[in-house]
């Protein structure tokens, strides 16, 4: 799929794709880490059906979209500013998937009165915090010491997982493991497209990556406290990429949040939910 592009105020490319119902509720999608854009695809017959725009962006680096130096939170938020206004969105509902999640939070954050909603799939805690990380897998804990502690470090296990995902045989053996929930929905043809988004992220190499775990595992610049809108938040108890426990604290935090806790689905838990994910977001006002 070719995606659509538009230059920001400092020359930086911004890509995105768009699915579901052109004419629908509009609802920017933030994917996980790292993938890009495509990632989305695999909601867009559930949100075609319940009448959701579903616009998904390449984050800084991925994909389409530039590097941007010296990234942060806000300034992605800033990003998305401009973003809404190129495409003339006043209001909108902003989902954010995984490490995708404290994105759609610094949107809501700095635009309040543009979303309208946010939506939370899996999504990751803050990385600085040493309770996000009980319960974690070791490869994720891996990656966070290393983003917090060695950046540089990251270099090595992201240029390995970008090789492994080029060998048929090896992307083969990663997809087999992880919880039983999360191989039964990668093997959906819907979630098919998605196979596509980590690689499609890696297109320009792994420094956005790197950039990206760094930035998540530092302080993210505001409070849960300080995301006041309506958020709507699913997570599966049998997630071992970010455990249930994370989402329970942030659920607690957040002070406008419902929180959605789905026995027996791990961190495809939006993508198993994926209607009743669109239903809410389509119960909004625009």
């Amino acid at each position: 799929m070719t995606p659509r592009t538009m230059r920001l105020s400092d020359g930086r490319r911004l890509a995105w794709y768009e699915f579901g119902d052109p004419d629908g509720v509009p609802c920017l999608y933030i994917a996980g880490t790292p993938e890009s854009g495509l990632a989305g695809g695999c909601y867009h017959l559930a949100a075609a059906k319940a009448g959701v725009r579903w616009i998904c962006v390449d984050k800084p680096g991925y994909g389409r979209s530039d590097p941007c130096p010296r990234r942060t939170l806000a300034r992605w938020a800033a990003d998305v500013e401009e973003f809404a206004a190129h495409l003339g969105l006043e209001r909108f509902a902003v989902a954010g998937e995984s490490g995708g999640g404290p994105h759609a939070l610094a949107v809501s954050h700095a635009l309040p009165a543009a979303v309208t909603l946010t939506v939370l799939l899996a999504a990751m805690g803050p990385g600085h915090e040493p309770w996000v990380r009980k319960g974690m897998r070791p490869t994720n804990v891996m990656f966070h010491y290393l983003a917090r502690y060695l950046p540089a470090g990251l270099r090595v296990p992201l240029a390995v997982m970008r090789w492994a995902l080029r060998v048929p045989a090896m992307a083969g053996l990663m997809a087999r493991g992880g919880p039983a929930a999360d191989r039964e929905a990668a093997a959906d043809p819907d979630y098919r497209i998605r196979h596509l988004a980590v690689p499609d992220a890696f297109r320009a190499g792994t420094r956005a990556a790197a950039d990206e775990l760094r930035l998540l595992a530092s302080p993210w610049g505001f409070d849960l406290g300080d995301v006041t809108g309506p958020v709507h938040m699913w997570h599966g108890d049998q997630d071992v990429n970010v455990p249930i426990a994370v989402a329970r604290a942030m659920a607690a935090a957040l002070p406008s949040c419902v929180p959605h806790f789905v026995p027996g689905a791990a961190h495809a838990v939006g993508f198993e939910q994926r209607e009743a994910v669109m239903a809410t977001i389509a119960g909004q006002v625009p």
